[in-house]
């Protein structure tokens, strides 16, 4: 049986909540086990269900982030701010401040629901996560600092091709594609593979659906 990450969504508004609800239900590996509309609510449910992350989406209102942020990490079982996953309409603008809160995961509530499901499994292990939705001049690529075959190696690793399928695709060795990798990591400053995958479908180097 595939090991399930416990989450609660907290989200004033029930339409949008109901909408988190079943997105995240629907990953194997995702389970919501509660879920809240108000910072007090929020830290008695916290504390009754001790899920592995909380996912707290407050649209425009930045103010209230930080305000059940700040709630919850006064609660006799204080949240880990680090287990928080901030959804919010305009990240550039507020990222300062729930920085500033301890809050280390910060994601546009516009995102696909593969990046959603992406940035709380990054969430749950603790490590950081600000993930803007930067427009981009067009006809601009953020893969234009690759190499022709980075990029093709990074296109292939992002859809979910081992190493082992890289090589095999490209006519390359498994080590010249580990070399590949590695340098792609570097350049675009990503953390691992998971992290690829929210920066592909951010950027529009991957969409959803074949």
């Amino acid at each position: 049986m595939t090991p399930q990450l416990s989450i609660l969504v907290i989200d004033s508004h029930p339409i949008s909540m109901t909408g988190l609800h079943t997105i995240l239900d629907n990953y194997p590996d995702l389970r919501v086990v509660g879920t809240a509309q108000d910072g007090e609510t929020a830290a008695a449910r916290y504390h009754e269900l001790r899920p592995d992350v909380v996912v707290l989406n407050t649209h425009k209102d930045a103010a209230q982030a930080l305000d059940i942020v700040r709630t919850m990490s006064r609660a006799r079982f204080p949240l880990p701010a680090a287990r928080a996953l901030v959804l919010i309409d305009d990240v550039d603008a507020v990222t300062d401040q729930v920085l500033q809160a301890g809050v280390q995961g910060v994601l546009s509530s516009g995102s696909s629901p593969e990046e959603l499901a992406a940035a709380v499994r990054i969430t749950a292990t603790g490590r950081s996560l600000l993930f803007p939705r930067a427009s981009k001049e067009a006809g601009e690529s953020p893969l234009e600092i690759l190499t022709d075959r980075e990029a093709e190696v990074f296109r292939l690793m992002t859809r979910g091709y081992s190493n082992a399928e890289i090589s095999a695709e490209l006519a390359l060795s498994q080590s010249t594609v580990k070399s590949h990798i590695q340098k792609v990591m570097e350049k675009l400053c990503l953390r691992n593979r998971v992290h690829a995958v929210i920066f592909a479908y951010e950027n529009n180097v991957i969409r959803d659906g074949p």
